[in-house]
């Protein structure tokens, strides 16, 4: 998913926020499991709230003088290190990029608490599930994304604003998706999978009404999730069309 995403894009992403970057306090850092990877504990001043960050540097050292492409990585918990390591042998793949894999997450052990802080943050707007409200906080995570979290990374490590990428998965590709629709040049490119759009009854709408200027987005949906009233696949073509009408340049793959 990621190398074909990586193959297609060529669009120039604008950088913004870069003024916010000094503002995040790192909590904590350290090196975990692979000397090379390090991690990282942010107090984000936007979203009044703690992640883990786990940066991943390319497989091979980038030239002096050169930079590299960063592919940011919602629900470092869930997907983290499977995602980071599929990152690490597509970049020795010949015509690949090399990249920094940035995954988010958050610093806890319990999936439980895992779980309430990504609907918290993926959901622009508040979702009753079991006869509990979840969500609200899309908006203010990604002011911590676009705003703090990338602009310090680009002022750390030599990785290339215009080769930037987000990619989410479910609660995560419905964050994505919200995203590009708001600020389509927050990021060169994006990719969405097995997105939740029904937990956001406006989110096509707003897509719709975007301007994708090109823009590459991938987004894939597994062929059997259909689940009683939630039909994964025809959401996912929905999501499709609007892209494709607002200018992206979609690929979409069941």
């Amino acid at each position: 998913m990621f190398r074909k995403l990586a193959l297609i894009a060529a669009v120039v992403a604008c950088v913004q926020g870069a003024a916010l970057a000094q503002e995040l306090e790192v909590k904590r850092e350290g090196a975990v499991t692979l000397p090379t990877v390090r991690e990282m504990v942010f107090k984000s001043p936007a979203a009044g709230r703690e992640y883990m960050v786990r940066i991943l540097p390319p497989m091979l050292p980038t030239p002096e003088g050169e930079t590299a492409a960063a592919v940011y990585l919602l629900d470092g918990n869930l997907y983290g290190w499977m995602a980071e390591g599929t990152m690490r042998l597509i970049s020795l793949e010949q015509g690949s990029w090399p990249a920094y894999v940035i995954a988010i997450g958050y610093d806890t052990a319990s999936g439980a608490d895992v779980m309430v802080n990504r609907a918290h943050d993926y959901l622009h707007t508040p979702v009753t599930d079991g006869g509990d409200s979840e969500g609200g906080g899309g908006e203010a995570f990604a002011k911590f994304l676009v705003g703090e979290l990338k602009p310090f990374v680009e002022a750390k490590l030599p990785v290339d604003p215009k080769r930037s990428f987000v990619g989410g998965h479910s609660y995560g590709g419905l964050f994505v998706s919200n995203l590009l629709a708001r600020q389509p040049d927050a990021f060169a490119g994006y990719m969405i999978g097995s997105p939740s759009v029904w937990a956001d009854a406006a989110l096509v709408e707003v897509v719709g009404k975007s301007k994708g200027g090109g823009r590459p987005v991938y987004v894939s949906v597994g062929e059997k999730e259909v689940f009683d009233t939630i039909d994964m696949v025809r959401d996912a073509d929905r999501l499709q069309a609007a892209l494709s009408g607002a200018g992206f340049k979609v690929t979409h793959k069941v």
